[in-house]
């Protein structure tokens, strides 16, 4: 019995020696920190590239928006539009104050926009991974170089709907020889309305699809309805008609009602649609909107 204490001691002792180098090897070892892939900014800093980021991803403050329809948020800094796009973004934006928002800065289409693809509050992220809007819908953005600041002013709210007014629209705008180019003029509206289209049959008037809306110009004394708008038009359209502001821009009236009868009814809301015009430009903040497809 006392010839197995000292073996057993020396066991005892190796026990301890093994014991301890673990302890010191497991405390030695480093736990990895995970990495925030998101850089943490303001959203002026990375409209104008002040700050970068891998994968260009961003953190910011949830901003104030001037605009939200469907997928696609307007948030206005002084005359300087930027735009922030996620899937039903327009049902989520009540939810958004108080949180931090993770972006990605994309520069395709254009104008550049950030996707918002993480929420998080407090510290927390209660959304990830969040998708694009489909279709994406961005309006296109133009310099003063791209249009025509010069383009003659004309009153196209005074075209009203008898037939000497008619007359004399088609003097003042339309072509007036084979290939002659339609005129480009600028105007004013104050007053603009999205509604069905004036020429749906009752029934279907009132069950209208979206795509059984037109935007009108409403005149003082005739209506005309806007075609080959761009859903990026459409969208900031929107947003003048959801700030009741005039809408200033560029037109081309392309056509007039000829039939005299049509252009007696005075429908609700638009009152007499005398032709139709296509929206070239318009202008918003510090901004030019192309409206219309372009030719």
């Amino acid at each position: 019995m006392f010839g197995a204490t000292p073996r057993l001691r020396l066991l005892v002792f190796l026990l301890a020696g093994i014991l301890a180098i673990s302890v010191v090897a497991v405390v030695g070892i480093k736990k990895k920190e995970t990495v925030d892939p998101y850089l943490h900014t303001s959203l002026r800093k990375i409209a104008v590239g002040d700050t970068l980021s891998p994968g260009f991803l961003f953190e910011i403050d949830a901003p104030a928006f001037e605009f939200v329809r469907g997928g696609t948020g307007v948030v206005r800094e002084g005359n300087v539009l930027e735009f922030i796009v996620c899937k039903d973004l327009e049902g989520m934006v009540a939810k958004l104050p108080g949180t931090q928002i993770g972006v990605r800065k994309e520069f395709t289409p254009k104008p550049m926009h950030l996707a918002l693809q993480r929420i998080k509050r407090n510290g927390v992220v209660e959304a990830d991974s969040l998708p694009r809007p489909y279709p994406l819908v961005l309006p296109r953005l133009l310099s003063a170089n791209q249009i025509d600041l010069q383009a003659p002013g004309a009153a196209l709210p005074e075209i009203g709907w008898d037939a000497a007014a008619i007359q004399e629209a088609k003097l003042d705008f339309m072509p007036q020889k084979e290939g002659e180019s339609f005129r480009l003029v600028k105007s004013a509206y104050e007053r603009i309305a999205y509604v069905p289209k004036h020429d749906l049959s009752p029934e279907a008037r009132l069950n209208a699809k979206p795509e059984d809306y037109a935007w009108y110009l409403i005149g003082n004394k005739g209506s005309l309805q806007v075609v080959d708008l761009t859903p990026g038009g459409d969208f900031m359209l929107h947003l003048i008609k959801s700030k009741d502001l005039p809408l200033i821009g560029a037109f081309t009236l392309v056509v007039l009602q000829d039939d005299p009868v049509a252009r007696q009814i005075a429908h609700p809301v638009i009152g007499h649609v005398v032709g139709m015009a296509r929206l070239n430009w318009f202008e918003y903040a510090n901004s030019y909107v192309q409206a219309c497809t372009a030719r």
